[in-house]
């Protein structure tokens, strides 16, 4: 964790992160899609059965060699937006009742994420489900605490943003890092 602009974008499933991150490529900021779901997606593709719901250990290993991958290309003078990050792996295994492997944190917290994380509540009126996103409601409500969870416990910040239109949502954000001084 530190000062970084690298800007993580967390929250339940369904509530609004990947229209928010669109709207700040649309703006002109460097984005990155939520990592996980391109993993499901292509063991989709591939008939490969390693997913969150029949092998989340496995799964969330592959998806952490992807974020640290993708961390070693940021460039620290540049702001960058998140769909999620290796925080949200360790709030997706104790939502499944499985202990995060020591490291998962030991990279979260080494990487240079910034302290201060946007944080989506759960949005029930929102709330879709589609190929990759298959958790009920219930379960994202309780996916929703395991993330808050696994951020504070790991000292980050949580912003919430408020309930609204993606470009108000996106004006908070922007208003907030502005806040920050580093845009």
């Amino acid at each position: 964790m530190s000062d970084n602009p690298y800007y993580i974008i967390t929250g339940a499933p369904s509530t609004g992160k990947t229209s928010i991150l669109n709207e700040l490529s649309n703006k002109g900021f460097t984005c990155h899609n939520e990592i996980a779901r391109q993993v499901i997606r292509e063991n989709l593709d591939s008939g490969l059965e390693i997913f969150p719901w029949n092998q989340m250990q496995l799964f969330s290993d592959m998806v952490l060699e992807r974020m640290k991958t993708l961390v070693t290309s940021f460039d620290p003078n540049q702001i960058q937006f998140l769909d999620r990050s290796m925080v949200d792996l360790i709030g997706y295994m104790h939502f499944a009742g499985k202990e995060a492997p020591e490291h998962y944190q030991e990279e979260a917290l080494k990487v240079g994420y910034a302290k201060k994380v946007f944080y989506l509540p759960i949005w029930t009126d929102i709330y879709t489900t589609d190929e990759e996103r298959k958790e009920s409601v219930e379960e994202a409500e309780k996916i929703d605490q395991a993330l808050y969870n696994a951020y504070h416990n790991l000292g980050f910040e949580l912003i919430e943003v408020p309930k609204g239109p993606v470009s108000e949502r996106v004006e908070f954000i922007l208003n907030s890092c502005q806040a920050l001084s580093e845009i």
